[in-house]
């Protein structure tokens, strides 16, 4: 324990004042001046009074130079309490300078990526919290370990500081080796003895100590070892997939940015969300909600007609019938994402209540739809909070107030898609006069019959218009009704025969105002 600080030297230069290097230098030429000095005067005081170290640690060697030093007098009583208050004092400047050096050597570590990056991040009073939160749990965890046994805890402690310094020796060594600086030999030759001194003490400490705490020291180091390799190799892997190889470079501005919000009901939170997404100034807004009950989704469409605040917004039905609401989102995105020059926001509003009922009692869907989508390309999915529990708790007051909706100069025509998703059966039981939709042919007139996918009603500010998405095994196709916004009895899932000229829009084939015919 005479070595106690030095280490915090070498951890602490970037401490000292300009210049560092030569401040911390002269520091510890200073400090190990003092220290050699200590042990030398308490040994060679020791040795003639006959000191005898007890097997409980009461007195202590230094408490009996101390007595036999002052003497019983009044007096010396008096310089016995002061040295026994300094030699306090000092173990505890000593445990204090642990966590000022700490935290500053595993920030140097984490920064490598031997460590969790979160070491390297500084509290509001600038310190590393991280790391003094990290050195006060082992510290209890050892005490409670030990039950604050000396003999114990002065094992760790001794291979730890010996370990260190020998790291450091022979480090300073391979650093002389590899730069050959002047008189690097005597370098070299400093450094490597004190290396070699202290691996030899580590290895005296580990068969002396082996039964009193070492033995714990000896196996856990390995497997701490391993780790921090494996956390160096898994920061290495993550920062190569991140970086930004050159065949993977674009545009950082894409010529169609569409944001769409998915929403299961007509709330505060979906009005939020929207206006959110006119804040991003996309080329087109549309809400898309997922139909897995009929009736719920005739009430959200009838608020949604209701709102002044998204009238300018376009809301389509999309059938779920398998009711996996992710596998969807995720078939939805590759769709609309499959033009190469288009990229796609998706908005998840996302309500947020009470931690433990909040979990209990309400469904975590967004965070179920984000993460696949996340995985694709020129898509991102974004999560809107909105905090339901500061409102219920009255600790937040909201002011009601209209919003001001921004009118879309002109509504876009929802794009046929290419590539059937996944969720419904196709129709396969095509009759003698009906065409497969992969094989209409365009300014032919065709019928068609397919299952309704998705139903698009044009915003309220804008012109009538109602587009119905209808699929069979070998593709699907649009249909444009101009002048209407509902058809009676339309609902996604059920089974729709058409007819019509094929007409394109939009590099896709559509067929605009065609006779109908629902199969119910």
């Amino acid at each position: 324990s005479s070595l106690t600080g030095l280490e915090a030297i070498s951890d602490g230069v970037a401490l000292f004042k300009t210049p560092e290097h030569v401040n911390a230098k002269r520091t510890l030429v200073i400090m190990s001046t003092l220290l050699g000095t200590l042990v030398l005067g308490v040994s060679y005081f020791a040795h003639h009074i006959h000191a005898m170290p007890y097997e409980n640690g009461v007195p202590t060697v230094i408490s009996q130079i101390a007595k036999a030093t002052v003497g019983d007098s009044g007096f010396g009583t008096f310089m016995f309490i002061m040295v026994q208050l300094a030699t306090m004092l000092i173990l505890f400047a000593g445990a204090n300078t642990t966590y000022s050096a700490f935290p500053l050597l595993v920030n140097f570590v984490a920064a490598d990526g031997y460590l969790p990056r979160q070491l390297t991040k500084r509290g509001h009073r600038l310190a590393f919290s991280n790391g003094i939160l990290l050195l006060a749990g082992g510290g209890i965890l050892l005490v409670v370990i030990t039950a604050g046994s000396v003999e114990h805890l002065v094992a760790f402690y001794a291979l730890g500081v010996f370990t260190g310094f020998t790291l450091a020796g022979f480090g300073m060594t391979r650093y002389f080796l590899r730069t050959k600086p002047e008189k690097w030999k005597l370098k070299v030759f400093v450094n490597g003895l004190a290396g070699s001194v202290s691996l030899l003490i580590v290895l005296i400490f580990s068969v002396v100590k082996f039964t009193q705490g070492a033995w714990l020291v000896l196996v856990t180091a390995p497997i701490m070892v391993f780790s921090l390799l494996r956390l160096r190799r898994q920061y290495t892997r993550e920062q190569g997939a991140l970086s930004v190889k050159s065949h993977q470079e674009r545009a950082t501005s894409m010529s169609r940015h569409n944001v769409t919000i998915f929403i299961d009901s007509v709330d505060i939170a979906t009005v939020g969300a929207v206006r959110y997404a006119r804040s991003l100034k996309p080329h087109k807004i549309k809400a898309v909600h997922f139909v897995i009950d009929d009736r719920r989704a005739e009430e959200i469409q009838k608020a949604w007609a209701e709102s002044e605040a998204l009238e300018d917004v376009q809301l389509d039905l999309i059938d779920c019938p398998d009711r996996r609401i992710a596998n969807s989102a995720l078939d939805y995105a590759i769709r609309k994402t499959e033009k190469p020059d288009v990229e796609l926001t998706i908005l998840l509003p996302r309500r947020s209540y009470s931690r433990f009922l909040g979990r209990l009692l309400h469904d975590q869907t967004a965070e179920e739809i984000a993460a696949p989508i996340s995985q694709l390309e020129r898509v991102v999915a974004t999560i809107v909070p909105f905090d339901v529990n500061r409102i219920t708790s009255g600790k937040n007051q909201l002011i009601s107030r209209p919003v001001a909706s921004s009118p879309v100069a002109k509504p876009e025509v929802a794009k046929p898609v290419q590539v059937a998703p996944k969720e419904f059966a196709p129709v396969t039981h095509h009759a003698d006069d009906v065409t497969p939709i992969g094989s209409i042919e365009w300014r032919k007139r065709s019928k068609v019959h397919g299952r309704v996918t998705s139903i698009s009603t044009a915003p309220r500010g804008s012109a009538p218009m109602l587009q119905v998405e209808i699929w069979d095994e070998t593709g699907g196709i649009t249909l444009n009704f101009l002048g209407r916004r509902e058809i009676a009895g339309l609902e996604v899932g059920l089974e729709m025969r058409a007819e019509g000229m094929v007409g394109e829009e939009e590099g896709q084939l559509t067929i605009l105002n065609p006779s109908y015919e629902l199969l119910i």
